[in-house]
């Protein structure tokens, strides 16, 4: 056995339910609660995994939810209560539960496309006894939905049970984008566009970027819009704080994934192309730099040299400049006294010349 001091390393960012303030911390010193006991790993090549993570690969719910499951109690390690989602958890040994049962890993994931229609809500079960998405699928998996589609939404709905690849979906900083149709009550205005562009606010935040496209030849009343931040009625709520009721909201696209060849009601799974594009999407992709064009010489020819050039014009616009200073000085000349003897001395020139026309 050995002694792990589990380290506080909370950020503020979305994966923090709103009763978790990290800001107000009042870590530091040692306590009792922040030291727990785990075995040694035996094989030197097993893998530790975040506990959070674990639990969401497991195929139990996402990950945020995974937290929120943490952070309450609920979560057990080798029988001892763990509140911290970054515990690193060995996936061979360590026995891990939730509510008191054991959690499995998931050996098989399913990646599953459903078109979602209206009248139907985006949960596994609901209290209100609504019809919901796991209605229609009839697998014996339990899938997750990746995001949420509003009761009154149709459209692309992406399920699985693989808790990496839907928090890669989900999250905001991976930048997925989804592709909503949207039916609005009157024409759009370009500069209410533009202000989709540059973000609006929402519960006293702003909104990411979107992208939007009025569609032609329809008034001006249809518009694409993507966005890739998943609030609660998020794309109704941004066009209604700019004066738009949205009559009919469609989504196309999640991670360039559509509804080809699917009905309302209908689903199938995803290709493995589908899965290796989407994963690419949400991977940031590593700056490229490039390296300077390097341009050969015709042989037998030397170099040319350059010209070896100062700021702003170099050298020779120096000298140029020191030219007209010297001729600006001559012409005019500095002092009273400079005029005098320079028309005294120009008198003397002419009276020369005068005496020497009479010789």
């Amino acid at each position: 056995m050995k002694r792990v001091v589990k380290k506080r390393t909370f950020k503020r960012s979305d994966d923090v339910p709103e009763y978790i303030n990290p800001e107000k911390k009042s870590w530091g010193k040692e306590t009792d609660d922040d030291v727990y006991t785990e075995e040694k790993n035996d094989s030197a090549g097993t893998k530790l995994t975040r506990l959070n993570k674990f639990i969401s690969n497991a195929g139990v719910t996402a990950r945020r939810k995974a937290d929120e499951l943490i952070f309450t109690g609920r979560v057990t390690v080798n029988m001892q209560t763990v509140t911290e989602p970054g515990t690193k958890v060995n996936p061979e040994k360590d026995v891990v539960k939730l509510d008191g049962e054991k959690i499995r890993p998931q050996t098989e994931f399913i990646y599953v496309v459903l078109f979602k229609p209206r009248g139907y809500v985006t949960t596994t079960h609901d209290d209100k006894g609504r019809p919901t998405v796991m209605d229609l699928i009839g697998l014996n998996t339990r899938l997750y939905p990746i995001g949420r589609l509003d009761y009154d939404t149709d459209g692309v709905l992406l399920l699985t049970n693989d808790g990496e690849f839907s928090n890669m979906m989900m999250h905001p900083r991976h930048k997925v984008f989804k592709t909503y149709f949207a039916k609005l009550d009157k024409p759009m205005e370009e500069n209410d566009s533009k202000k989709l562009r540059e973000g609006v606010m929402i519960d006293g935040r702003p909104t990411s970027r979107a992208k939007v496209r009025i569609i032609p030849n329809t008034g001006e009343q249809n518009i694409w819009i993507s966005i890739h931040e998943g609030r609660n009625r998020q794309v109704r709520r941004m066009l209604e704080t700019l004066g738009y009721l949205v009559q009919r909201l469609k989504r196309v696209e999640y991670a360039r994934i559509g509804l080809d060849g699917l009905k309302p009601g209908e689903w199938r799974y995803m290709t493995p192309e589908e899965i290796a594009d989407a994963r690419k999407l949400a991977t940031p992709k590593p700056p490229v730099f490039r390296k300077p064009e390097v341009v050969e010489e015709p042989e037998g020819e030397a170099p040319a040299k350059k010209e070896k050039k100062g700021k702003k014009g170099g050298k020779k616009k120096k000298k140029n400049k020191d030219k007209i200073k010297k001729a600006a000085a001559v012409q005019q000349p500095s002092s009273d006294s400079d005029v005098l003897e320079s028309i005294s001395k120009e008198l003397e020139n002419i009276s020369e010349q005068i005496s020497d026309n009479k010789e």
